[in-house]
């Protein structure tokens, strides 16, 4: 029970770690590439790396990502707004992270991706269809609460699928670093 315990406050942090970051690279550096790049856009980011983190959690804790993963949606869901703004975050935070849980059981009950996924070395592939998956519950999500229109929704899963991407992409050259250097 004790090991248990431990191993999850272990996972919580560093998946609050992980995810603070990612939130905060979206406001470093992609709000300034999207304001440089595509101007126009009012809602959603163009780069938003906090999707990585949940996909990436969700494959490795399941369900228990959402735990992990919740604290910090909420440090940053209530960042600002009244009562109802900060509601409608938290909700659409919450929203997000099952979103990804979801993706990988849905998936993986229809077969396609590996049902036994930590089993096996991580397959990129899967990675990517649950995040574009996810990114797709996601985005609708915004769109079913009214939260945003069409375009704003596509946004959204643009925002989600190439935020996933790059930190897909840094995660795996990280661990190559980290084989070459054991």
């Amino acid at each position: 029970m004790r090991h248990a315990l431990m191993t999850d406050l272990v996972a919580l942090v560093m998946c609050s770690i992980f995810y603070a970051m990612a939130f905060e690279a979206v406001f470093v550096v992609s709000d300034k590439l999207q304001q440089s790049v595509v101007p126009g856009i009012i809602y959603g980011s163009v780069l938003f790396f906090p999707h990585g983190v949940r996909v990436l959690a969700a494959y490795l804790f399941g369900w228990r990502s959402i735990l992990y993963l919740l604290p910090i949606s909420a440090v940053y869901a209530g960042l600002g707004g009244d009562a109802a703004t900060i509601l409608e975050g938290l909700v659409l935070a919450l929203g997000s992270l099952v979103a990804c849980v979801l993706a990988f059981e849905v998936l993986s009950r229809f077969d396609f991706i590996e049902r036994n996924y930590l089993a096996v070395s991580i397959d990129w592939k899967s990675l990517v269809l649950a995040g574009a998956f996810g990114a797709m519950m996601n985005a609708a999500l915004h769109y079913t609460l009214d939260v945003t229109d069409v375009r704003a929704s596509g946004a959204v899963f643009v925002g989600d699928v190439l935020g996933f991407a790059a930190v897909l992409v840094v995660s795996m050259l990280f661990f190559r670093l980290l084989r070459e250097v054991s």
